[in-house]
């Protein structure tokens, strides 16, 4: 039996989290390289991230972000690149530091 179109989008668009925009700055350590950049979208299972280092799909690297107010920064341990587009990527949170995870939350749900 064939999906529809309809439930092909409905899919897509299902990832359970709602994605709050942002536009924070970040650092990050991949496994060879580092950089800068600014995550643009949260969710607590991940996120955007925009950088003009090139990151290859599958790449594990650790994240600072840096959010706004002097709030402490939310540092990632673990983050999987799962795709890319152009200067765009999509991450996984995998692993997070001490008590990122909580600060994560707090900040979504403001």
């Amino acid at each position: 039996m064939a999906t529809s179109d309809h439930d092909e989008k409905k899919a897509l668009q299902s990832r359970g989290r709602p994605r709050v925009s942002v536009d924070y700055p970040a650092s990050f350590t991949a496994e060879e390289t580092s950089g800068h950049g600014t995550v643009t979208n949260l969710t607590l299972a991940g996120g955007e991230i925009e950088s003009t280092i090139q990151l290859p799909i599958g790449a594990r690297l650790s994240l600072h972000v840096l959010p706004p107010s002097a709030r402490p920064s939310i540092v990632i341990a673990l983050a999987i690149v799962r795709w890319k587009e152009g200067n765009r990527y999509g991450l996984e949170f995998v692993r997070f530091e001490g008590d990122a995870k909580e600060q994560l939350k707090d900040m979504l749900n403001q």
